[in-house]
């Protein structure tokens, strides 16, 4: 007679493709390979809270069914602390096991299922971005392209600047990742506008990235043109873009009107605290911005807070305000501006939200 198998749990080998457990295996080997510590902030994101307090040894064993792992991996989180910074060789090692470039004896293959990768604080600079594009040119490898499901990259303060960018926007550019929909490089404010330029360059053939945000990256007003730049693809798909913190003033927004009077996929930007204010520049700016309102059919959200526009630019707004009947968000300081027309520009996007919504007033 056989042997009863009752009550045994069946095992089944890791899917390099999916099981973080292999991804881990895998970082730890090549953290080794390079000669760099393993980020206790990565094992972490990709073990379970049990396996996490019990320190880096077991985490490479983790015990996981596969209900368990099935979520543990689609979302990597890494946060540098003063003792514990990913680095570029950390960053290196990370994206050599997520692409299978481990062992060359042996077939690898790529972790597919991470879709949420953030890195922040994590000072991986321009060496790390150079590796985050391989990553991204991984995704477009015509063998690979199906598996692969990265939607949301973040690199944020990681004192990335123009050579980093430049990979970064040639991994996006036409033919290559075609997954990614949110990229958030805030607080780089080591970009400026020369790294906005180098990424811009490959951002300008994109057709998939949604979603755009470069807060406080040290961007003038030199950094506008290349961003308009990207708005005038034909094909972009470019829904939100965020530039709060930076220095675009007044001759920084009529180079980005260059691109928002032809664009039809914008939903949403995001201008405040970008030294926009009363001088005739400024003002002319605004009428500019304001003209653009008034015909543009996509832009639903407009955010200009931390600018001191006054009385007479927001006057200047107000009729394209009172004319548009796609905004539904509509932000000014009122500081030195008059009640009377801070109340009616206010008063008018609440309006068409409500129309939106079909719901009460609510004020933000």
């Amino acid at each position: 007679m056989g042997k009863s198998t009752a009550g045994k749990k069946e095992t089944t080998p890791p899917d390099a493709r999916s099981d973080p457990r292999v991804l881990v295996q895998n970082y730890i080997k090549a953290c080794k390979s390079i000669g760099v510590e393993p980020s206790k902030s990565l094992l972490t994101s990709l073990a379970d809270e049990d396996n996490a307090a019990r320190g880096l040894s077991n985490l490479t064993l983790c015990n996981l069914s596969s209900s368990q792992h099935n979520h543990i991996g689609e979302q990597i989180v890494i946060v540098g602390e003063d003792n514990d910074t990913l680095g570029p060789g950390g960053c290196r090692a990370l994206v050599n096991a997520m692409i299978g470039n481990i062992d060359e004896s042996a077939v690898q293959h790529p972790y597919a299922a991470t879709k949420d990768l953030r890195i922040l604080r994590s000072g991986i600079k321009d060496s790390g971005a150079d590796a985050i594009s391989e990553l991204l040119f991984a995704t477009a490898r015509s063998d690979q392209q199906a598996e692969w499901k990265i939607e949301y990259l973040e690199l944020s303060d990681n004192d990335i600047s123009a050579s980093g960018a430049h990979s970064i926007g040639r991994g996006l550019s036409v033919g290559m990742n075609k997954t990614l929909t949110s990229l958030v490089m805030d607080f780089n404010r080591t970009l400026q506008s020369n790294g906005v330029a180098a990424l811009c360059k490959g951002l300008a053939t994109n057709s998939t990235l949604k979603k755009l945000s470069l807060k406080h990256c040290g961007i003038d007003e030199t950094g506008a043109a290349p961003i308009a730049h990207v708005l005038l693809f034909n094909r972009s798909a470019l829904m939100s873009l965020d530039l709060t913190g930076n220095s675009l003033k007044g001759h920084g927004l009529i180079d980005l009107c260059d691109g928002l009077k032809e664009n039809c996929s914008l939903k949403a930007i995001r201008l405040a605290e970008n030294g926009i204010g009363q001088s005739e520049g400024d003002l002319k700016s605004l009428q500019i911005f304001s003209d653009v309102l008034s015909t543009n059919n996509s832009l639903m959200a407009v955010d200009l807070l931390h600018n001191r526009i006054g009385t007479k630019g927001g006057s200047i707004l107000l009729n394209s305000v009172k004319g548009n009947t796609v905004l539904t968000e509509f932000k000014v300081d009122s500081n030195n501006m008059e009640n009377v027309v801070y109340n009616a520009l206010y008063k008018m996007s609440t309006k068409q939200s409500e129309k939106k919504k079909g719901g009460s007033k609510t004020k933000k």
